[in-house]
């Protein structure tokens, strides 16, 4: 079990629940994925005061720590150059603050809307993501994982991975989010992009919106997510968004009972 939870990453979102959340990842000797700084209203309060707390906290943590970085509204690969401009800004200030927390992982979205059904549109998006994800890696000494959201088949993020060919960019799959806006199945986005899934976001729902359900509350298939996880990826990193502490662990415990990876193969 202890190897098994060296692969698994807890997710404080709300800010009062990051002390027990650490505490837990301390305990259990798992890792954490700061989302702190995930929402635009943190930077309406004195976030300077909050980075600094959990800079504190986070200083004797043994584990590892990744962060999820800010999504809402952020378009890098909008014609519009403010709103383009204004979306990379925001971006590079996350990184400055995964910089002070070591963060060795960093998660942004794609957003790439697919009502937008423009050849045009799929090629400036992937133009774009390159061109701007380029220059971070080489600014940067962080892993950069793009994780799907309203993306429907995995071709663009392919595509992008072949032309940035970067050891450091790489995809962090989100089941839930697979269950409830894509076309390909599960199996499709593990066969396109295989060993480049390094991290893997879970939760589960009914498959009609987002919902953080806790594992095996929905109608996610998780004994298939095991096999192909075994047949296309190499030891995945694993993180439970579910919120809360007590439905994280929750989860952990079906995780292991059901023989789910990363307990399926008895870590």
């Amino acid at each position: 079990m202890k190897n098994a939870m060296s692969k698994i990453y807890v997710q404080p979102v709300l800010l009062n629940s990051f002390s027990e959340f650490l505490a837990f990842a301390k305990s259990q000797h798992c890792n954490m994925e700061v989302a702190t700084f995930t929402y635009f209203n943190v930077y309406d309060a004195d976030w300077p005061r909050v980075l600094q707390e959990q800079e504190e906290q986070l200083s004797s943590f043994e584990g590892r720590i990744s962060m999820h970085g800010i999504f809402q509204d952020l378009l890098i690969h909008s014609s519009d150059k403010k709103i383009a401009e204004v979306s990379k800004q925001r971006i590079l200030e996350n990184l400055e603050i995964a910089k002070k927390l070591k963060a060795t992982q960093i998660v942004f979205h794609g957003s790439f809307n697919p009502l937008i059904r423009d050849e045009h549109y799929e090629k400036e998006w992937i133009d774009r993501n390159a061109s701007f994800w380029s220059e971070v890696l080489r600014k940067f000494e962080i892993t950069v994982l793009l994780e799907n959201t309203w993306e429907q088949t995995p071709d663009l993020f392919r595509h992008l991975l072949d032309q940035l060919n970067s050891p450091r960019f790489k995809i962090c799959l989100d089941i839930g989010h697979v269950n409830v806006y894509s076309k390909a199945s599960t199996r499709e986005w593990f066969a396109s992009l295989g060993q480049e899934i390094s991290y893997i976001h879970m939760s589960d729902n009914m498959g009609e919106r987002d919902q953080h359900l806790e594992i095996g509350k929905g109608k996610i298939n998780w004994q298939e997510f095991s096999r192909l996880v075994a047949e296309y990826t190499t030891n995945p990193e694993i993180v439970l968004e579910l919120v809360t502490l007590e439905k994280t662990k929750r989860s952990l415990s079906s995780l292991e009972v059901n023989e789910i990876y990363p307990f399926n193969n008895k870590s």
